[in-house]
């Protein structure tokens, strides 16, 4: 499994550059409108949207298309045998 390497500069310029272009506007309009307590979490977000976008992923996201991948791990292996049975008696104990 190869894993994605993206590097962005993290610059409002590099962000709008690395968006879709129906997203600049949305881009810009947000960050113009941000208090000043919160441009940075804004500017995160949107630096976040626009590595998905240079990595590729950004349209299947928004498609719903998974890029999850590895082997699934059968529950009864990562919590023992019997997991579904002490679950139940934990929610009788605390439901009590």
């Amino acid at each position: 499994m190869a894993l994605i390497s993206v590097h962005l500069e993290r610059t409002v310029d590099a962000v709008r550059a690395a968006l879709p272009e129906d997203e600049i506007a949305e881009f810009d309009a947000d960050m113009a409108s941000t208090t000043d307590d919160e441009p940075q979490r804004t500017f995160d977000r949107w630096f976040a949207r626009a590595v998905l976008n240079e990595a590729g992923l950004l349209a299947d996201i928004k498609a719903g298309i998974s890029h999850a991948t590895g082997p699934l791990i059968p529950a009864d292996v990562v919590l023992g045998v019997g997991w579904q049975e002490r679950c139940e008696q934990l929610r009788a104990k605390y439901a009590a």
